[in-house]
């Protein structure tokens, strides 16, 4: 995923940018794509927080294997509308 800058306990962080890492939105702010990934993120059942230019994925512990796979597979597809914007 090229938008994808890293990913730190349940913390993924995007970027605009891969060679500058510039944010996929300003500190404090928004762009159309993080808008874009938790519309997404909500109309396929996934709740989650997603701010600035990152998003959080804290399943909660009663989570099955199929719900997390069912999760991963919305994250995974949801991302490529973030990846359209990088350069």
């Amino acid at each position: 995923m090229p938008a994808i800058r890293s990913v730190k306990d349940s913390t993924y962080k995007l970027v605009r940018n891969r060679e500058m890492l510039e944010p996929m939105a300003p500190f404090n702010g928004t762009s159309p794509e993080m808008q874009a990934l938790g519309r997404h993120f909500r109309e396929h059942g996934l709740y989650t927080f997603v701010r600035w230019n990152t998003f959080f994925t804290n399943p909660p512990l009663c989570i099955t294997a199929d719900e997390l796979r069912e999760a991963f597979a919305i994250i995974d597809q949801d991302l490529e509308t973030t990846d359209q914007a990088v350069s």
